[in-house]
């Protein structure tokens, strides 16, 4: 009997609503590795699907040795000479990669470090 209500206490309590603080959230700064979350989107850019980027970033993806298929794919506003960057992410690569897409065709960025 005194297991059933050791039971429900563990139980009340993990399905009770944390307590309010007056203490000041704390934060912590994300790894540069990390995958960003959507609040943390460039001005001009957006989340899109990995199947709605054009097909010549996929193929340029597909056919590049070392590269991953992306967990999140954020595209940015065409820039002044027209081109577009797509940013692949992935939490298992230690960096994205940046492919610029013009005309039609892709091209994968150096590195950003």
């Amino acid at each position: 009997m005194r297991s059933l209500v050791i039971i429900a206490a563990l139980f009340a309590t993990a399905c009770s609503p944390p307590a309010s603080t007056t203490e000041a959230p704390t934060t912590t700064e994300t790894p540069a590795t990390a995958v960003p979350g959507p609040a943390e989107l460039p001005t001009g850019a957006r989340d899109i699907v990995w199947g709605d980027a054009p097909q010549a970033v996929r193929d340029v993806i597909a056919t590049t040795p070392n590269t991953f298929l992306p967990d999140r794919v954020i595209e940015q506003a065409p820039g002044a000479d027209g081109s577009v960057i797509y940013e692949l992410w992935s939490a298992s690569a230690s960096e994205p990669i940046d492919v610029s897409y013009a005309n039609g065709q892709a091209a994968i960025m150096p590195p950003r470090h």
